[in-house]
């Protein structure tokens, strides 16, 4: 009887698909794609704001992915090496193109009253701007926490930082928020 090849087989790690993919297996990188495709675009997209940026942007993450991946030795997950790679493509974009991460705002038609969909929006605008103007130590850790619902561990562990550093951060963020949105109460 003979053995099943790689590609027939079942495999359920990300560590045995990246050691597949080390091989040359480009079926296995392309599990880990599909795996890790929505996880990367909604990271970046938090960052760009738009989504063909986004969409372009995950495709880079995963070409650079593929190009070093004889480089990954297995010392991060890795869910968190990908996330290291697409929110540093997504912040080098927007740094190079002199964007703020709030200059598009995607819109909702709602059946309420102008006024208030305005006012609504006027918040969001507002609350984004002032996100933005954080300083990158503060703000990266509260978006995390707010907007992808990560645990404080995992924000420690992605961001390289110990778990109390994170805790102080988020709060001073949030702190430098509420003097910011005053006008807004």
């Amino acid at each position: 009887m003979a053995e099943p090849d790689t590609n027939s087989a079942v495999v359920d790690s990300d560590q045995e698909l990246v050691a597949l993919a080390q091989e040359g297996d480009l079926e296995a990188f392309g599990v880990l794609v599909r795996r890790h495709q929505g996880f990367v675009f909604g990271v970046i997209l938090r960052v760009v704001k738009n989504r063909a940026t986004a969409e372009d942007l995950a495709q880079d993450t995963f070409m650079r992915a593929f190009k070093s991946i004889h480089g990954f030795r297995g010392d991060a997950q890795v869910r968190s090496w990908l996330y290291r790679i697409g929110n540093n493509l997504a912040i080098n974009h927007v740094t190079r193109s002199r964007e703020h991460p709030t200059d598009v705002v995607p819109e909702k038609s709602t059946d309420r009253s102008t006024a208030r969909s305005a006012e609504q929006r006027d918040l969001k605008v507002a609350l984004e701007a002032a996100i933005s103007e954080l300083p990158e130590d503060l703000r990266r850790p509260l978006v995390m926490r707010e907007y992808e619902d990560c645990s404080y561990e995992k924000i420690a562990y992605e961001l390289d930082v110990p778990l109390n550093t994170i805790r102080t951060r988020i709060f001073r963020a949030k702190r430098a928020l509420q003097g910011s949105m005053e006008e807004w109460r």
